[in-house]
């Protein structure tokens, strides 16, 4: 190889140009392969020839010889490297010679570019001090000299700290310079300078500016000021935000200035620097952001040159009224006019306001809103496509939120305000003038300005879930002309988009008579050759098939229509060289044109489409899609006659349930459903038994919504076909089912998929299978195998439901044998474990006061077995259920005077109450507890106190599920018990609410009293304080209206806060014997507080002051104990995802609690499992290392780029960070991984 490239150097002093540009080529190739490693003499050989042809007398060699630079600067050594910078550079600083200064530019860019933190020092040594003379030079160099530096900032400026403060010295002073080009590129320069100037230094800087923008006497010094400061705040505005209150005055100042209202570039980079303020500077822009508002809704209708007369009819008679200071009743000339730069800048200015402060929409719906409409009158496009973006931006804002979040609608209880706005963002909205708005816009020439209307629309129709009923007249024959085959493409896409929205969120409105102004049109869209506009007009057809009006099908009457419409669809169905958008949609249109229509499009076109959708079915790619519209098909009221296809369909759905696409089986199964459901009658036994052996394998915990799907599916079965299909269900899925049931995984839908079937096993077999299943589940625990309770529990369920579906006399005699068992003091207690389960699951539905059950239960107390003993306790409070009358005065008689086996009854009571709320409340007549209530009460108010943490842990879970059942009985009653003197007695009332907040909690009655709860978050006693974070963090899960009103006070975030800080006076001294061991009794109270703040971020971090929040996170990554600092951890991933510009400001105090926690080593007699939860520590250190660096213009930060360069050089946590980058894809997804 060392020959090769001797030979090479040889052909690059050959006369010949070509020859020269050939070796210089292949030169460069060889250096860009990884196994060129060049000796000492021959890397100093060619670098001096590659140097030497920098000066060739042909340009194209010139050329690729800068090209060779970047290969070239991979493999040589420092000197060599330092020979080519400094080379370089003294060519740049050439006065005389242009081609060479052009040659050195590029060639330094490139040799900028390539080189790494490592090697760049070498450069700068040998470029800096040149660039520092070459931009005091002459106008050509100091600009090659200033691009240059520019690009050494970005890259290398934490190398450069000794030289930042005379390159200030040096640039700062060229912003004053007479030449605007040189303005501009010094501009870009401080801004990169900025990124990397330690602190004293870039608060000199921005305090020369400052000064020097007061001082500046003319335009151009002035907008260039402004421009560095906008520069500035873009590359570091974390940084510049502590100077805005100099600078935004100032700013504003100019913006009011009548000298400068002509002025359109300075009110342009005022604007600019407003907007990048509000986007880099979130916490100290706050306070200016009502004055920066004010100033943006008056430049955006900045425009001096012209009088806007214009009547926008009788819905904007106010804005008519309204004078434009700007007006000028001159005549306008287009030319040279650039006003419209002011407003696009206003534009631009509002628009990143409402993107970045949603907390602030209704103050925009009401300010800004209105003005935003009254711009639609603008002449520019380019304007008012911003205008039109912005206005979509505040709409996207409301989705999903609320203008007043605190608010309790009436007509919503349970107080989930998520899914529905209060009435006063409704109204603020002014559907009617927006909506005629946009539709006088419609009329517009320009088929841009027509799509971002259809787009506004959209997003409107979003927010108000529909609302355009009243529209729909002036809207359609807009929509119809944009949708006609002349029309744009893009155009025509977004206009058929909209009106699929439009039918799917309107389903009861009358488009009945648009049918016909649409109709052609649509259809002729389907036939279109561009894809994206087919595959909508075909959804489309399908929204005008499903539709409704007046409870009957919309298209009534249309027979022609319709009949087009499915000749549309089937042509695109049966056509083969397609897009598979198209596919899919030609396939769920026409089995919705099927199942709705099929008595209209007749036997024949049904005869001859169905085979095409077999054919869909058994192509790999549309197979899932065909399985939804055969569904679809087959769940119709019509009744379709499918029998052409229903066998091979069936078939096929067969061997889909073998594959491994858990999507494709999903779909395959409900589809079997659905056709067995409507067509069961028709099914042969062959085919049964061949669907059902392919449903044995999905019987199993692998996968517990397929075994749902499955066993429902054999429900259906059982029920449509019961002769045929019993004997298959014992022969291939009952083996399957006793082991699933052995499964502690076995819970919800499956569980009660199951129960259905063995329900429907014993009504179809008329009760002479029920023996032997009953035998079969039972003999699950004979068998000998250790079961948890959660699998007893479901085999219990399973009986109960067997006992459900037979006769009074059977049921009776089970229950008996039951007893007899019970009462068998030799019987294993696994299978008392099971049949106490039976008894409870059975006692729920029916009554079983006959039975003296509550002595068996009393004799299971004794038992030495806690399983039996709780299994005991959850069936006493499920037959009290069937029996209240009985049962309850039973267990509160048993409470006051069993004090042994107290916490096992107030289980039962539990038990009961829990089924009791869930059943809807309180009940009437002998079986309800409203005759008990104020018995129980009594009883539980009375053991709030107890000494017992059991006693009084359950006595809360009693309280609050009582509280869901009668809340304006029990809540005043747990108000009082917060006043009492009792440590106990207080934790325990504030704990019960709890467990009243959950899904069905009565808000509007905890709203008036939870602040009165929340306020023992400042009681003196931990064990109430506990109570309260605890009872905190569940409602902000389960009920953020209730908290949100309580954030705004000045107690409930600060009190939630001081619990989250390390007291050294809840540390405590334990004596050991010779040692003593340190308990830190304020540590449960910090993991509370933290696991209520990460509720807090994750439910109402609207409400939340970021900075504030950070503030008191960054505490806890210093915190002593592990599990508080990977809360913190977690809780800073988030806020680095979401709010990245607030993280971004304390970035660099991040650094050194996180390399702290890096570079920990563990003991060398550590545990394993020290060993362990110190590496779980590092991991998710380190997750968080990850997602911050990810952050935009995390490498402005000086000490965490410090930290992260640390990390790539050390081995170990290099291979670290590698690991949990490749674990994650994604900030959020790195957010995730906690």
């Amino acid at each position: 190889m060392s020959f090769s490239m001797a030979s090479l150097i040889e052909k690059l002093n050959a006369r010949d140009k070509d020859e020269r540009y050939m070796a210089m080529h292949d030169l460069s190739a060889d250096l860009d392969r990884d196994t060129i490693k060049l000796e000492n003499e021959l890397e100093r050989r060619v670098v001096s020839i590659i140097l030497k042809h920098l000066e060739d007398t042909s340009t194209d060699v010139k050329q690729q010889a800068v090209r060779t630079i970047a290969s070239l600067a991979r493999k040589v050594q420092e000197p060599q490297l330092e020979e080519i910078a400094d080379k370089l550079a003294t060519h740049i600083i050439n006065k005389t010679d242009e081609e060479r200064r052009d040659i050195g530019s590029i060639g330094l860019k490139t040799l900028v570019g390539v080189v790494n933190q490592q090697t760049a020092p070498a450069v700068l040594k040998r470029v800096t001090p040149k660039l520092q003379i070459g931009i005091q030079g002459e106008t050509e160099v100091a600009h090659y000299c200033l691009e240059i530096l520019n690009d050494l900032l970005k890259n290398f400026g934490m190398l450069m700290q000794r030289e930042l403060p005379a390159l200030q010295t040096s640039i700062l002073p060229m912003l004053a310079s007479p030449i605007a080009a040189t303005r501009k590129r010094v501009s870009i320069c401080v801004a990169s300078l900025a990124i990397c100037a330690p602190d004293q230094l870039f608060a000199n800087l921005v305090s020369t500016i400052f000064v020097s923008m007061g001082e500046a006497k003319s335009p151009d010094e002035i907008r260039t000021f402004i421009q560095t400061i906008a520069g500035i705040s873009r590359s570091v505005g974390h940084r510049l935000g502590r100077e805005l209150k100099r600078i935004i005055p100032l700013l504003i100042e100019l913006c009011e200035s009548p000298k400068h209202q002509e002025d359109v570039e300075m009110l342009e980079n005022c604007l600019q620097a407003f907007e990048s303020f509000v986007l880099r500077c979130p916490k100290e822009i706050g306070s200016h952001l009502d004055k920066i508002v004010n100033i943006s809704l008056k430049f955006i209708k900045y425009d001096p040159n012209y009088a806007d007369d214009e009547d926008d009819g009788d819905d904007m008679e106010e804005d008519e009224q309204e004078e434009d200071e700007f007006s000028d009743d001159g005549d306008y000339s287009g030319d040279d006019d650039n006003s419209w730069k002011v407003r696009s800048a206003a534009v631009k200015c509002l628009a990143a306001v409402i993107r970045t402060r949603p907390e602030m929409l209704k103050e925009l719906y009401e300010a800004v809103l209105p003005q935003l409409i009254i711009r639609f009158r603008e002449r520019e496009e380019i304007v008012k496509m911003e205008i039109f973006s912005a206005l979509k931006d505040l709409l996207r804002q409301t989705q999903g939120r609320t203008a007043n979040p605190d608010a309790m609608d009436e007509d919503h209880p349970s107080g989930n305000d998520s899914h529905h706005l209060p009435n006063t963002v409704v109204s603020m909205l002014d559907v009617d003038k927006l909506v005629k708005a946009i539709t006088k816009q419609m009329k517009d020439k320009s088929f841009k300005t027509k799509e971002r209307c259809l787009e506004l629309l959209r997003e409107l129709i979003l927010v108000l879930n529909g609302g355009l009923n009243n529209y729909l007249v002036n809207l359609v024959p807009d929509i119809a002309k944009a949708i006609e085959k002349s029309a744009k493409t893009s155009l025509k896409v977004e206009a058929l988009t909209f009106l699929c929205l439009l039918l799917e969120k309107h389903p009861g409105a009358d488009f009945s008579k648009h049918v016909k102004d649409l109709g052609p049109s649509v259809l002729a869209s389907v036939a279109d050759s561009n894809y994206k506009i087919s595959a909508v007009a075909l959804r489309v057809c399908g929204r005008f098939t499903t539709a409704k009006h007046g409870g009957k099908r919309l298209l009534q009457g249309e027979d022609q229509f319709i009949q087009n419409m499915y000749t549309s669809a089937f042509g695109r169905l049966n056509s083969q060289d397609q897009d598979l958008e198209v596919k899919e949609a030609a396939i769920l249109t026409m089995g919705e044109i099927i199942a709705t229509l099929g008595d209209i499009v007749g036997p024949s076109n049904l005869n001859g489409c169905l085979p095409v959708l077999l054919e869909r079915l058994r192509n790999e790619t549309t197979r899932v899609t065909s399985l939804k519209a055969i569904a679809t098909v087959a769940k119709s009221d019509l009744q379709i006659d499918i029998s052409i296809i229903c066998k091979d369909v069936i078939l096929e759905c067969s061997t889909f349930l073998r594959k491994n696409d858990r999507a494709l089986k999903q779909a395959a199964l409900m589809t079997l459903n659905s056709l067995i459901a409507s067509y069961g009658k028709m099914i042969g036994d062959s085919l049964y038994e061949t669907v059902m052996k392919e449903l044995t394998i999905l019987v199993s915990d692998a996968e517990l919504h397929l075994t749902h799907l499955a066993l429902q599916l054999c429900s259906c079965m059982v029920s449509k076909s019961p002769n045929e299909n019993v004997n298959l269900i014992h022969s291939y899925i009952l083996p399957r089912v006793l082991v699933l049931l052995q499964s502690p995984l076995l819970q919800g839908i499956a569980r009660n998929s199951l129960r259905s079937l063995f329900a429907n096993l014993v009504q179809a077999g008329s009760g002479s299978k029920y023996k032997e299943l009953l035998g079969q589940l039972l003999g699950i625990v004979d068998g000998g195998n250790q079961l948890s309770r959660q699998s007893l529990s479901s085999i219990a369920q399973c009986v109960s439901s067997l006992c459900g579906a037979v006769a009074d006399s059977e049921r009776i005699a089970t229950l008996q044998g039951f007893m007899n068992t019970l009462g068998n003091p030799s019987g294993a207690e696994q299978m008392k474990q099971l049949l106490l389960h039976c008894v409870g699951e059975i006692g729920r539905e029916f009554d079983l006061s006959q039975f003296s059950l509550e002595n068996v239960i009393m004799n299971s107390f004794t038992s030495t077995s806690e399983d039996t003993k709780a299994a005991a306790s959850y069936a006493l409070g499920s037959i009290a259920m069937g029996a209240i009358s009985k049962y309850l005065p039973y267990i509160l008689t048993q409470i006051e005077s069993q004090a042994e086996y107290r916490y096992l009854l107030l289980q039962s009571l539990r038990q009961l109450i829990t089924l009791k709320a869930s059943d809807g409340g309180i009940g009437k007549g002998h079986d309800s507890l409203a005759g008990h209530m104020s018995t129980v009460m009594n009883l539980l108010m009375d053991q709030c106190d107890s000494d017992d943490e059991g006693v009084r842990s359950m006595v809360a879970e009693c309280l609050g599920k009582l509280a869901l059942i009668a809340p304006t009985e029990v809540l005043p009653k747990l108000k009082e018990l917060i006043t009492r003197d009792s440590v106990e007695t207080r934790a325990t009332a504030v704990h019960s609410l709890k467990f009243t907040i959950t899904d069905n909690a009565p808000v509007q009655e905890l709203a008036t009293c939870i602040t009165d709860f929340l306020l023992l978050l400042k009681d003196d006693h931990i064990m109430v304080r506990r109570a309260v974070l605890t009872t905190l963090n569940s409602a902000t899960h389960n009920k953020p209206a209730l908290i949100r009103p309580l954030l705004k006070t000045d107690w409930l975030l600060p009190s939630l806060y001081g619990e989250s800080v390390y007291k050294q006076d809840l540390v405590r001294t334990v004596n050991l014997g010779p040692f003593q061991h340190k308990v830190d009794d304020g540590a449960e109270l910090r993991k509370l507080a933290l696991a209520a703040m990460d509720t807090l971020l994750d439910k109402c971090a609207e409400q939340l002051d970021t900075s504030a929040f950070l503030h008191h996170l960054q505490d806890r990554l210093s915190d002593e104990l592990d599990d508080i600092k990977q809360a913190a951890y977690q809780m800073l991933c988030k806020l680095a995802v979401r709010e990245p510009f607030f993280v971004r400001e304390v970035l660099d105090t991040l650094a050194d609690p996180l390399k702290t926690v890096l570079n920990k080593k563990t003991k060398e007699n550590a545990s394993p499992q020290d060993v362990e939860r110190h590496n779980e520590l590092q991991r998710s250190a380190m997750i968080t290392v990850a997602t911050l660096n990810k952050m935009h213009d995390s490498n402005t930060c000086h000490k965490f780029v410090s930290m992260y360069e640390s990390i790539l050089q050390d081995a170990k946590l290099k291979a670290l960070l590698e690991s949990v980058s490749n674990d994650t894809e994604g900030s959020t997804s790195v957010a995730m991984e906690f």
